[in-house]
């Protein structure tokens, strides 16, 4: 015989079926034509997203077409599901419920049996509230009803990682929480650090723990100034971790750079009333900016401020830096360098006395400003101080005959130095 079924909606809602199955039932007594309330509702296997039910056949001798199951989340019905059992003409479907869901199609045996059945698209540790009863045309039995909890799942990614910069060391991370309801949850946030300043790569540079499922953010303090930074993260519950999402580097803001490093002050030969100044960058983790240009800053028998550098965007510091300084034999010298990014840098000193013994006697020659050296990368000219530097060599020169010199003789050409 073929069995003939359609969806015949009305306007019976959940609160109607509940308000039958909560009816004195020692004072009212049940229309002849309603199908029994079905026996030993409970559940069985729970996960994180199913309910498992089973139950009886009703014992009433009044036949019924189909079970209806009701799934409802804090009193509103999420999901209806149709059982269909023969014989059946027409199929009930009264329910404002957000989904209606057709069921599969069982023999009459089945029907009359020890039935079972899984709710499934829940939500993670949630109440839910399930109805099962026994219907016949447009005529729904008493209902029996469990309430329960699905199991703690795994939480979904976080979405939409982002890192605001605070200042120089610190940077706030923000995060969306996950939109359903895994359960008690955790976040491990991991700070990737670039390896250096022009690297593209990112080492691991520690992790915070986060508690709390709808904490959203956290503020990552101790880090580099003007550095990158990329972050990690995952949500995690007792049953699994979530995959990973990560940001895009954000920069800490710059602060006053480290000092300069080893410097040294060096006599060349060639250079009479000339001492050679070398010096290297900052240590990197402590440039805290762009270095663009030094400082470089002496006092003493000749005093100038002069600026060495121009690099962009930054100094690679690949090799040291060199910078001929005017002096007079004997003279005693103070020298600060700083390095220039976006501030201006600590001061780094050296304190020297032009020995004469350690310079040369030859007189130095104007007609070639060009340095040579064996590395002429690591040399750093100043072109807008080369004038003021041959004119107070000039004075240098003046000052060292008229206060330093106690004889010429023609034999040898050369000074004769106390």
């Amino acid at each position: 015989m073929d069995i003939r079924w359609g969806f015949m909606f009305t306007s019976l809602s959940v609160a109607a079926l509940l308000a039958t199955s909560t009816s004195d039932t020692t004072t009212t007594e049940e229309p002849a034509d309603v199908p029994g309330k079905v026996n030993n509702l409970k559940t069985t296997e729970i996960t994180s997203t199913s309910i498992g039910l089973s139950w009886s056949a009703s014992s009433s001798d009044v036949p019924f077409t189909q079970y209806v199951i009701f799934t409802s989340r804090g009193g509103n019905c999420e999901q209806a599901v149709y059982i269909v059992c023969p014989p059946g003409d027409a199929i009930y479907a009264g329910a404002h419920c957000q989904n209606v869901i057709a069921g599969p199609t069982l023999t009459y045996d089945e029907c009359h049996g020890n039935m079972t059945f899984n709710v499934t698209n829940l939500q993670s540790n949630t109440d839910y509230v399930v109805t099962v009863a026994a219907a016949a045309n447009f005529t729904v039995g008493e209902n029996s009803t469990v309430t329960d909890k699905t199991a703690i799942g795994i939480p979904a990614e976080p979405k939409n990682l982002r890192g605001t910069v605070q200042n120089q060391s610190a940077i706030l991370v923000e995060w969306d929480v996950p939109s359903h309801n895994p359960g008690p949850m955790w976040y491990n946030v991991t700070i990737l650090r670039e390896l250096d300043r022009t690297s593209s790569n990112f080492i691991w540079n520690g992790y915070y723990y986060v508690e709390g499922q709808n904490s959203s953010s956290v503020e990552v303090t101790g880090l580099m100034s003007s550095w990158r930074y990329m972050f990690a993260i995952t949500a995690s519950t007792k049953a699994g971790t979530s995959h990973m999402a990560t940001s895009k580097p954000v920069r800490t803001l710059p602060s006053v750079p480290g000092e300069v490093q080893n410097i040294r002050v060096k006599y060349d030969h060639d250079q009479y009333l000339a001492v050679r100044l070398t010096w290297e960058c900052p240590p990197e983790k402590m440039r805290n900016g762009r270095i663009t240009s030094y400082t470089i800053s002496y006092t003493g028998n000749i005093s100038m401020t002069l600026t060495a550098g121009s690099f962009y965007p930054e100094d690679p510091c690949t090799d040291p830096h060199a910078v001929y300084l005017p002096v007079i034999p004997d003279g005693k010298y103070i020298v600060e360098i700083s390095a220039n990014a976006e501030f201006q840098g600590n001061k780094s000193l050296i304190i020297f006395v032009a020995d004469r013994d350690k310079m040369s006697f030859k007189l130095p020659s104007f007609t070639n400003t060009t340095v040579s050296t064996s590395d002429s990368r690591s040399l750093v000219i100043a072109s807008a101080t080369c004038g003021s530097v041959i004119v107070i060599l000039f004075v240098a020169i003046i000052a060292l005959y008229l206060t330093r010199t106690r004889g010429f003789t023609s034999g040898d050409k050369r000074y004769l130095v106390g």
